[in-house]
């Protein structure tokens, strides 16, 4: 009799590709995907915790999924991720009906986790049937990172158009607002020759774009899983491709992907603006398969603010790499993350970063009002901005954002672009694709175009979208 098992994913593009290889562990030990909760044998939940309203989602969706275990008895609900490493055996207080609670460090031993959870059951004499009852709680959160040399294969089986890499794991960083050096552990990146061979199967498998995965992409290359790593100046680095031995940093990894892969497109997140330098912003501009897009969350305009952070720059800094890049690289589009309301923050603070907004001009920005997260450093401090304080700053960015992105749409009016067509849009003989630079275009055809590079001049501009017609 086959087992089952159910997951849902809460948080980041790192937590869905978690996912991914999750089911493809789990199905090849002989597990098959339940399309509802109440068919599974496994419940799983892969939690974040970098935002308190993904952790309340998480506890309310396993509370609601706990019912189902009233009449199966036999069912294992497992939390894992971020949130079960940062709250581990409390999880079991507030949720009695949870059996596995697992970090991100060790979802590769979740087979093997599963398997112990009825071995238990199953020596206490209430094995039944294929699952049995009875309580066998597993706690593993132990590890110092994920062993990345035991990274299962991908599905290449499974058609698609875009597909995500991971190229490394955790975070050195230490920004007082963040969870994720304590959930994620330490840096530990991926060898190149793993990474460009998994790229080289999607090829073949016929996927036109990846983005690479990683907490901080730009610090790749820093440590290896023997330990090695370029730890130190960049000027101190050899080149693979001169020496099979020697080690790569993120510009290189670029550089060796365009090289080697006959993938047609690059992206990748997320980038730290602290590592990311004139190497990289020169790499995107020679790479023909890196796409003209960068993610580089700056948080706060403020320079009191970015220190409170421990960021490790300043808005000048900041404002100079942007500078930079567009030397190089003169199309790019620009997306960030800003944080509103961090302990501290004054109006005048809040109108540095609406100054920075202004003279940046993102295409694409995510805004958060800041909520303390246990275990990081930010929440010893007083959370003195109040409520309705965050939300007015927070909707004065979102409003200034609107309009930075409805002229920034508008100039395209008029233009050709190129656009990846993912795959068919809402409305039948509809397809949506993206440029380059991860504008979203809407273009009409008869004819299928999934997975087709085309030329689309662009006719209109909806709120957020473009709308096109082929050339």
């Amino acid at each position: 009799m086959s087992k089952t098992v159910f997951l849902q994913t809460y948080g980041c593009q790192m937590n869905e590709r978690d996912s991914e290889e999750v089911l493809g562990m789990l199905r090849a030990q002989g597990y098959e995907i339940a399309q509802r909760p109440e068919s599974a044998d496994v419940i799983l939940l892969n939690t974040c915790s970098v935002r308190e309203h993904a952790e309340t989602r998480a506890y309310g969706k396993m509370g609601e999924l706990s019912e189902i275990k009233k009449e199966k008895p036999s069912l294992v609900l497992g939390i894992i991720g971020c949130m079960a490493k940062l709250h581990q055996e409390a999880i079991f207080k507030r949720l009695p009906s949870v059996d596995l609670v697992a970090g991100p460090a060790e979802l590769y031993d979740l087979p093997y986790l599963l398997a112990e959870i009825q071995e238990k059951r199953q020596s206490r004499g209430k094995g039944q049937g294929v699952w049995g009852e009875g309580n066998a709680k597993i706690v593993a959160v132990d590890r110092a990172f994920r062993p990345l040399e035991h990274k299962p294969q991908a599905d290449y089986h499974k058609p698609g158009v875009i597909a995500f890499v991971t190229i490394m794991e955790g975070c050195d960083k230490a920004c007082t607002y963040c969870i994720v050096p304590k959930t994620r552990g330490q840096e530990i990146s991926r060898w190149p020759e793993e990474i460009i061979g998994e790229m080289n199967r999607l090829v073949n498998a016929g996927y036109q774009e990846v983005t690479l995965l990683g907490q901080n992409v730009n610090s790749y290359g820093k440590r290896f899983p023997d330990g090695s790593g370029y730890q130190g100046p960049l000027g101190r680095l050899r080149l693979l491709e001169n020496d099979p031995d020697a080690l790569v940093d993120f510009p290189q990894l670029l550089r060796l992907i365009d090289r080697r892969t006959n993938i047609k497109r690059v992206r990748f997140t997320t980038s730290h603006p602290f590592d990311a330098h004139e190497r990289l912003f020169q790499a995107m501009a020679e790479c023909k398969s890196v796409c003209e897009s960068l993610h580089l969350p700056v948080q706060s305009g403020s320079n009191r603010i970015l220190r409170a952070m421990r960021r490790g720059y300043t808005a000048e800094a900041y404002l100079k790499k942007i500078e930079s890049l567009r030397a190089y690289v003169p199309k790019v589009s620009l997306s960030t993350d800003i944080i509103v309301g961090f302990p501290g923050e004054t109006q005048e603070d809040f109108q540095a970063t609406v100054r920075l907004m202004r003279e940046v001009r993102y295409d694409n920005a995510y805004i958060f009002k800041y909520s303390p997260r246990p275990g990081t450093d930010a929440a010893s401090r007083e959370d003195d901005v109040p409520r309705e304080v965050k939300e007015a700053r927070n909707q004065a960015l979102l409003t200034l954002q609107e309009e930075i992105i409805h002229k920034k749409l508008h100039a395209f009016e008029g233009r050709q672009v190129e656009i990846l067509v993912e795959g068919a849009g809402k409305i039948a003989g509809q397809w949506f694709g993206r440029t380059r630079g991860n504008h979203g275009v809407i273009v009409e055809s008869p004819k299928p175009l999934g997975g087709r590079c085309v030329a689309v001049r662009i006719a209109r501009v909806g709120t957020h979208t473009l709308f096109g017609d082929l050339t």
